[in-house]
């Protein structure tokens, strides 16, 4: 029984740091409707499609490896709720297996757990615990894929013979199904077998990683759509797809400008919550000294790690390898979230080594206190969970239930939130055509069988940018259907 004193108590700490911020609300982002949509279509049969949209295509912008997992789920419970709560038990035993990273890596019992305690009370990771987004399932897959690792012995048998190995092979392999950003945890590996002269196991592995991946290329290939993801990231905006592709000077530009938004904003906001960043270009927020601060801690606590140094430099090197040539318009902590348990480290290595330098005894528990940072941004995600969904969203909500009941079942709409209208509405959606044209726009509408235009206040352009104008040159064309006050938002039906 002793034993499971430890983790018991973990279990119960955790759990109780997850209920003070748990928001049972649906986030409004779109793309957390769009996972719990394709883990139904799994689930009933329907294949990897995305039953929200008119024709039902195949899907491809998302890997398949979160909607799987949300498939498993759905058999127990279909519920936010449940769903949001597997996230949690997730980012709980990702931090479990994370201290046995830290403690292998460092040597401290002490420090791993000082690094438990500050990832996890870290707003962000904890906000993503409690919403459907693949940032926590991906953080989990990789953190076991890093502890696999340290637990397979290359001395005891052959790497071929070895469970472990094998493991780490399919765990890295999930991690990039569930985000194609993965690509940098396989990196990380593959540069540390290397160097730890374990040249068969790393070609073993590289090519083992490529041949699971390939029938999620060759799926892609097979429906038309394998070059989806990778047209949005040589878009000049994903958003705004009649700005065409980006060119050598404007990839050089956006490596410039997501390097100086990264070290200002997104790095030391990502580890340090309370930093809080603007990105308003005519107000900016900006944290660049501690950004560099950060910066050179974790470059000098990589270097001054007794273990993995070259696994955790392969990692984060890639990870930040493509940070930098995403599109500028996906800023944002949530790409930099799963890497956060490695950089503080990193980090918190760093400083460990720069302070036993001036006081050889220094304790690493004295950097718990560097937790206090951390709470204020933990306490507003309480106050958060009590709040009602804003304005717009509750009239958009509300809307989609209007749609539910008195809008023929066979009706197709455009809207800027299609698979949140599919979760409320349960009719097919697809996004706003992006013409400016009116003439064009109508065209598109008619083309696509759109039968139905939602005029909503959610802050995005499309509306204004392209249903307005059509709106305008072809009143007659628009017929109101319903209508919410405060903010205005419509249902129009197209003649």
């Amino acid at each position: 029984m002793q034993r499971f004193k430890l983790p018991a108590l973990f279990a119960l700490a955790f759990g109780l740091v997850y209920a003070f911020i748990f928001d049972s609300k649906l986030d409004m982002g779109g793309d957390n409707a769009g996972y719990y949509i394709l883990g139904r279509a799994l689930l009933q049969g329907e294949g990897y499609t995305n039953i929200h949209i008119p024709g039902t295509p195949a899907a491809s912008h998302f890997p398949p490896g979160y909607p799987a997992l949300l498939a498993v789920a759905m058999l127990f419970g279909k519920s936010f709720t449940w769903l949001k709560v597997v996230n949690g038990i997730l980012f709980g035993a990702a931090l479990w297996w994370f201290r046995s990273i830290a403690e292998k890596a460092t040597g401290s019992t002490a420090f791993a757990w000082v690094a438990v305690l500050l990832v996890g009370l870290n707003s962000h990771l904890l906000r993503s615990s409690t919403i459907m987004m693949s940032e926590i399932p991906y953080t989990a897959a990789s953190i076991l894929a890093l502890w696999t690792l340290l637990r397979w012995d290359p001395e005891s048998k052959a790497f071929y013979r070895s469970y472990d190995f094998w493991l780490v092979v399919v765990l890295a392999s999930a991690a990039f199904y569930i985000r194609t950003a993965g690509i940098a945890l396989g990196a990380g590996i593959g540069l540390y077998l290397p160097f730890e002269r374990r040249w068969a196991a790393a070609f073993t592995f590289g090519g083992a990683f490529f041949a699971l991946y390939l029938p999620w290329v060759l799926r892609g290939r097979a429906v038309d759509a394998g070059s989806a993801y990778v047209d949005q990231l040589l878009s000049v905006n994903p958003y705004r797809p009649e700005e065409g592709q980006i060119d050598v000077s404007g990839l050089w530009d956006r490596i410039a400008e997501n390097a100086g938004r990264y070290l200002g904003q997104e790095l030391p906001n990502s580890m340090i919550p309370s930093l809080t960043v603007d990105y308003n270009p005519e107000a900016p927020v900006s944290h660049p000294f501690v950004g560099l601060l950060l910066l050179g801690l974790i470059a000098y606590g990589i270097v001054r790690l007794p273990k993995l140094r070259w696994l955790v430099a392969g990692y984060v090197l890639a990870s930040f390898a493509i940070f930098l040539v995403w599109p500028s318009v996906w800023y944002g902590v949530r790409f930099i979230q799963p890497l956060v348990p490695v950089l503080v480290l990193s980090a918190l290595y760093g400083a460990w080594e720069l302070l036993r330098r001036v006081l050889p005894s220094w304790n690493p528990w004295w950097f718990a206190a560097l937790g206090l940072l951390l709470l204020a941004p933990v306490r507003t995600l309480n106050d958060e969970a009590k709040l009602d969904y804003p304005m717009p969203y509750q009239n958009y909500f509300r809307l989609g239930e209007f749609a539910k009941a008195n809008v023929p079942v066979d009706a197709q709409f455009a809207t800027t939130k299609p698979a949140l209208w599919y979760l409320f509405a349960e009719r097919k959606a697809t996004r706003i055509p992006t013409e400016a044209d009116p003439a064009l726009f109508m065209q598109r509408l008619q083309e696509e069988g759109l039968n139905y235009v939602v005029v909503d206040q959610l802050g995005y352009g499309s509306v204004g940018r392209y249903f307005v104008p059509a709106y305008q040159a072809y009143p007659e064309r628009f017929e109101l259907v319903a209508q919410l006050p405060n903010p205005d938002t419509y249902i129009f039906k197209v003649k």
